[in-house]
């Protein structure tokens, strides 16, 4: 055999061997692209149905749990110029929204937020200061 038709033999079986890699790569990623599962829910959506009727869910919630907001966590506060926000979390996962002198549970009103804690106020009068490590703490005085 001449070296041009072994050369010419190398370069054809180099060639077939490459083709079959590259159709081997495109079947794979064909595969991961199907097995990959699609999130249950829409991220991109809100959370809207934890805004409608809050309150009815959150007075709810008050057998659940216990403490001064009856099981429910302060998870974050957003402040603007214009407004000032509390994110509440319940026990079952759901997350509420409470603004300035509004009621989180039967007589428990949100009096104040601030950066790192929330002031409310009982059905007794007393003043508590709620941190995001479920922390309460009686203001005295």
């Amino acid at each position: 055999m001449s070296i041009n038709k072994k050369l010419l033999l190398i370069i054809f079986a180099l060639f077939i061997f490459s083709n079959l890699s590259v159709s081997n790569a495109a079947d794979e990623e064909k595969i991961n692209l199907d097995d990959e599962e699609l999130p249950a829910i829409d991220p991109f959506q809100g959370n809207s149905s934890a805004s409608t009727g809050q309150n009815e869910q959150a007075s709810d919630n008050s057998n659940t749990g216990g403490g001064l907001l009856n099981g429910m966590k302060l998870v974050g506060t957003i402040i603007s110029k214009n407004k000032k926000i509390a994110i509440l979390s319940s026990p079952s996962g759901n997350a509420f929204k409470y603004e300035q002198n509004e009621e989180i549970t039967n007589g428990t009103v949100l009096i104040e937020i601030f950066d790192e804690y929330l002031i409310v106020e009982d059905q007794d009068g007393q003043l508590f200061q709620v941190y995001m490590n479920n922390v309460e703490k009686k203001i005295e005085g």
